[in-house]
């Protein structure tokens, strides 16, 4: 953070240990990306293959008794201006004091003026099936169902839907052995991360309001469980995915929580072609332009800068901020807190070495913030 700005002291958090049934934010930030709990590399040489996740990671897990949460995730952008988002939830949450399954999927399309159509449905658990051997999950009658290199979704709401293909255009990411990484071990703390498509090829049809209209681009698929809320393990994290030709990047910086150190985490994930190429937390932010926005209450910078140094790539990656695109307060926290999540369109300049062919470009980007 450069002198002088800094984010400001966010009053005690006051959270309502309920949950919501409204829209539960941090489980459809373009996958929230738990990357900022990824452990790095930061060698010169790194094994692809070691890293590409089986099909059990993308499978339901198993927990003990108790409060934890596990979603599969899915994003979209077309060539005809649309895009979607989708998260399929599968959770056990104490509702008023009561240990209670939940299990519901989110789902929206934004049309090429931005207007969202949104639908939240909720099941039965007698009517949801989670495989524990691959990722093929059942929700009434909907389903994702897939391993490397092809995932398909079906989702229908009233007139309100998907029908899409994903097709993998790089390999599938989890850190070994199963992609879980630990905050603490007395209490166990942990959650797991594995991307079964950081970049995908994705065709098929949207339906809204009854209508199918034909789509074609790219998206990315991730999937996420654990045993802890996030707000007991962050205070916030910055996230974006940038695809440029040949290469994928994936990025998170932030900050852990108070019970975990308040410590810096960050990871940036990239790819050539089909390959991983490089995993390393040696990634810092430096904010500037700092504003705050009236919805939230959040002091955001306007300016992001990235510097990465690590082995295989350095440089820098600025996003300045175009547009604010989205602004929603957390569910369950006080209003205008300075709690909630921010999604933004930025002008995104990449400098960036990987390996030594150098990158120097342009591109607008869709990137976001969460400040519990």
């Amino acid at each position: 953070m450069k002198k002088n700005e800094k984010f400001p002291e966010i009053k005690e958090k006051k959270v309502i240990r309920k949950f919501v049934p409204g829209l539960m934010i941090c489980c459809i930030i373009a996958s929230i990306l738990f990357a900022a709990c990824a452990p790095s590399t930061n060698v010169a040489a790194i094994d692809p293959a070691a890293y590409q996740l089986k099909d059990i990671d993308d499978a339901c897990h198993t927990f003990p008794v108790g409060e934890d949460y596990e979603w599969w995730y899915m994003d979209g952008s077309f060539d005809n201006g649309y895009s979607f988002v989708t998260s399929w939830q599968n959770i056990h949450a104490k509702v008023k004091g009561t240990l209670t399954p939940i299990k519901l999927i989110q789902f929206a399309i934004y049309d090429p003026q931005g207007k969202k159509t949104f639908k939240l449905p909720f099941f039965k658990e007698d009517n949801c099936s989670f495989s524990k051997t691959s990722c093929d999950v059942t929700m009434g009658n909907n389903h994702i169902k897939g391993a490397y290199p092809r995932y398909d979704v079906e989702f229908l709401e009233g007139n309100v839907g998907c029908k899409l293909t994903f097709e993998n255009l790089t390999q599938g990411f989890r850190n070994p052995p199963d992609g879980v990484t630990y905050f603490s071990r007395e209490p166990e703390r942990y959650m797991g991360w594995a991307i079964a498509q950081p970049k995908a090829k994705v065709t098929g049809t949207l339906i809204i309001d009854g209508k199918e209209i034909p789509v074609s681009g790219t998206g990315y698929h991730d999937h996420n469980w654990g045993n802890t809320m996030l707000i007991d393990i962050y205070n916030f994290w910055h996230w974006g995915r940038i695809m440029n030709g040949d290469y994928t990047f994936v990025y998170s910086v932030g900050e852990s929580s108070k019970i975990t150190g308040s410590k810096p985490v960050s990871v940036l994930v990239t790819f050539k072609g089909h390959e991983l190429v490089d995993l390393t937390d040696k990634l810092y932010g430096d904010y500037s332009d700092l504003t705050v926005d009236n919805v939230t209450g959040i002091n955001y910078p306007k300016t992001l800068a990235l510097r990465v140094e690590s082995p295989n790539v350095t440089g820098t990656i600025t996003n300045k901020v175009k547009e604010l695109v989205e602004n929603d307060p957390l569910p369950g926290m006080e209003a205008g807190a300075g709690n909630g999540y921010l999604r933004f369109l930025s002008d995104c300049a990449i400098k960036l070495n990987v390996k030594g062919e150098k990158i120097d470009t342009q591109a607008s980007l869709i990137h976001e913030f969460i400040h519990f």
